[in-house]
């Protein structure tokens, strides 16, 4: 593959990327106009649900169909699922269609971040793949910064509707330039797939995402979110008694087996319960605690993803000089020294102190994550290159959804202690009214919220959020910890050559 191939199919994979990314956080500024427009309010929260869902469940299926079918095929399928989700999102008559459209939207997603990153695996020898891993990295978290800006520009001077409709030229343009310049290397082979195998993770991840979200929704001690992870947990350990016995299995068990694949995963999962989560609720410590405008809580994830980029960049560099270990653990050293900093911050902190603890948090993230990537990458074959990618974005992703909600049920319950606290010591003083919306209020922390509570109660609320997010912070750092003793205790020593499959020391 010569030069301009290799140029132009990397430049059509980060535009895919970007928009599957960009999806996440570009319809948050639209969803009142678009409540507006279509009603069903009460699925107003299935609109990132579905996108979510299928999004997250379908990136380990689409990374055993990349090595079955070969890269080419199953990378324009995705895309093709998620333009056509996109138009159909975009002709949305009812939030109904929205929500079924946007499920298709995220099937089709699920498929480009993990097969994009596989191809840059595969036409990239490993020096230069090291350099390229760290853009692709950075084009993520962009996407997340500058989601809801371009969101909030469309539905101002447009429609919501082309927020979705804007993929369909880009994306058809995407494919016609994979469907020329890249190779399909399976063509001629019949592969044999695990339907089985494919059909029981697919549930059981639906199971334990869908359970996180009903925690979100109706609390810990509803029984429903319980019976969906029983369930799912029976179908997971069904799952890999029949991934051992069968031939070609979907989820190669003995991928598992390596421990830099194990080591990565695992440590990239608790990474994602600690920071991804964590990185959440940062914007509203600077609106809630802090009392900054609402353009500054979002700004406050810039740095993040500027820190996320220059590491990426490094990690690229530096693991040629000294291999995978000392770039991991100086980046979940980074992590965690970043967590501990969150953990000391309170209603007297700087915005400034905020912003540099951000940006050396997505240092610490750029260095470890894509140093995740290209070390699974190198540690398998090219065979079993597609499903050994997917497995380290859905350990992060599946660790970011847990996260989300381990922390959120966190705050939730500090929030509700400290209101109630406060509401016994002040039972003469308050109005009846002012008691009964605290003690009743959904939401609590929600501008909409705040706003029907008198201004003398901000401060107070101010005290209480701080309180709460104190201990959400002190969770996440316990679980970034968790991450570096694994890191540290589990991922082996040595050159990245010198750990790479046979075929990858080839120059």
């Amino acid at each position: 593959m010569n030069r301009h191939q290799r140029n132009m199919i990397t430049a059509a994979l980060m535009v895919a990327m970007f928009l599957a990314a960009v999806e996440v956080t570009i319809i948050n500024a639209a969803m009142p106009t678009v409540v507006t427009a279509l009603g069903g309010i009460s699925l107003y929260s299935w609109v990132f649900s579905a996108f979510m869902l299928a999004n997250t469940t379908t990136v380990p299926i689409y990374g055993k169909l990349a090595d079955l079918y070969g890269r080419k095929r199953v990378f324009i399928v995705a895309v093709l699922l998620f333009v056509l989700g996109s138009t159909l999102c975009g002709l949305s008559q009812s939030m109904t269609q929205l929500v079924l459209f946007r499920a298709l939207q995220g099937l089709g997603a699920g498929g480009v971040l993990p097969v994009a990153m596989t191809i840059i695996g595969d036409i990239f020898p490993f020096e230069a793949r090291a350099r390229v891993q760290g853009w692709f990295s950075s084009v993520w978290g962009v996407a997340a910064v500058i989601g809801p800006f371009v969101g909030g520009w469309t539905v101002e001077h447009f429609s919501w509707r082309w927020l979705f409709w804007f993929n369909l030229p880009v994306g058809l343009l995407v494919i016609g330039i994979i469907a020329v310049y890249l190779p399909n290397r399976k063509d001629g082979e019949r592969p044999h797939v695990d339907v089985v195998g494919a059909g029981l993770m697919t549930i059981s991840v639906f199971g334990l995402l869908y359970a996180t979200l009903l925690i979100g929704e109706k609390g810990w001690r509803n029984p429903l979110p319980w019976g969906c992870m029983a369930i799912s947990a029976v179908l997971l350990m069904i799952l890999i008694q029949w991934e051992r016995r069968v031939k070609d299995p979907f989820i190669p068990i003995r991928l598992l087996q390596n421990r830099i694949i194990a080591s990565s995963n695992l440590t990239a999962f608790l990474t994602g319960m600690g920071m991804f989560g964590a990185i959440s609720f940062v914007p509203l410590f600077v609106q809630g605690v802090l009392d900054e405008s609402p353009t500054l809580a979002g700004l406050a994830i810039t740095p993040q993803v500027l820190g996320w980029t220059l590491g990426s960049i490094a990690a690229g560099r530096w693991i040629l000089k000294s291999g995978y270990r000392p770039v991991v653990l100086t980046g979940v050293s980074l992590i965690v020294a970043a967590a501990l900093i969150f953990v000391g911050m309170g209603q007297n902190t700087a915005y400034g102190w905020v912003l540099a603890t951000m940006c050396a948090l997505g240092l610490g993230l750029g260095l470890s994550m894509t140093t995740y990537i290209l070390a699974i990458q190198n540690a398998v074959s090219m065979q079993d290159r597609g499903a050994a990618t997917s497995s380290q974005m859905f350990s992060r992703s599946m660790g970011g959804a847990f996260g989300v909600t381990i922390l959120g049920a966190v705050m939730t319950f500090q929030l509700k202690r400290a209101v109630e606290t406060s509401i016994q010591a002040h039972q003469g003083e308050w109005s009846p009214e002012t008691i009964d919306k605290l003690r009743h209020m959904q939401g609590i922390t929600s501008p909409e919220s705040l706003a029907q509570l008198p201004a003398w109660l901000n401060a107070e609320m101010g005290r209480w959020l701080a309180h709460s997010l104190h201990a959400v912070f002190l969770t996440a750092t316990v679980f970034s910890l968790l991450a570096l003793i694994v890191a540290a205790v589990w991922i082996p020593k040595g050159s990245a050559q010198s750990m790479a499959f046979p075929e990858e020391t080839t120059p």
